[in-house]
C-alpha cells in the first residue's frame, strides 16, 4: 500500500509540476540582418572598406599605367630594338605583369582580412547583446530566422529584434 502512495505522489508531482514548467519555456527569434545593418559600427565598416579599396585601386592603377607605358614603348620602338633589347623589354614586361597580378591577389586577400578584422568586434557586440537580452528576459533559446536553419517558428516565439535594437540604442 505504501508503494502505491509513493507512486501516486510521484505521478501527481509529474502531472501538476511538469505542465507548469513547460509553460515557462520561452523561445525567441531575431533577424540579425535587421539589427546589424542599423548598427553605427557596421555602417563605419563600409566607409573604412571604401577608403581601403580606393587606396588599393589607386595603387593598382599606377602599376597598370606603368605596364601600359612599357607596352606602348615596346610597340613604338620594336623595329629599332636589337634582339637582345626586345628580349630584355619582354622580360621586363613579363615581370611587371606578374607584379600587377600578385598585387591584385594580395589586395583582395588584404581587403578580406580587413573586413573580417572590422566585423569581429561588431559581431561580438551583437552576440553579447543578444545573450544579454536572452538572460534578462528568460529565453531558453533565441533563433536566427534568416539563417536557413530555422524551419518553423510559431506565433508563441517572441521576436527579440526590437529588444536587441533597444538595448543597442538603435
Amino acid at each position: 500500500m505504501r508503494f502505491y502512495r509513493i507512486v501516486f505522489a510521484v505521478f501527481l508531482t509529474i502531472v501538476l509540476v511538469m505542465p507548469a514548467a513547460a509553460q515557462d519555456l520561452k523561445f525567441g527569434h531575431i533577424s540579425v540582418a535587421d539589427v546589424i545593418l542599423l548598427m553605427p559600427e557596421y555602417k563605419n565598416i563600409g566607409t573604412v572598406m571604401e577608403t581601403e579599396t580606393k587606396k588599393l585601386e589607386d595603387q593598382l592603377g599606377v602599376m597598370q599605367g606603368e605596364l601600359k607605358k612599357l607596352e606602348t614603348e615596346y610597340e613604338s620602338n620594336y623595329e629599332s630594338y636589337t634582339d637582345q633589347q626586345r628580349a630584355d623589354k619582354e622580360a621586363e614586361y613579363g615581370t611587371m605583369q606578374q607584379r600587377v597580378q600578385e598585387f591584385y591577389a594580395n589586395a583582395q586577400k588584404s581587403l578580406q582580412q580587413k573586413q573580417q578584422e572590422l566585423q569581429e568586434p561588431v559581431l561580438a557586440k551583437l552576440r553579447e547583446t543578444i545573450e544579454s537580452v536572452g538572460r534578462e528576459n528568460g529565453f531558453l533559446y533565441i533563433f536566427e530566422v534568416n539563417s536557413g536553419l530555422t524551419l518553423y517558428h510559431s506565433a508563441k516565439s517572441v521576436d527579440v529584434t526590437p529588444l536587441v535594437k533597444a538595448k543597442l540604442g538603435i
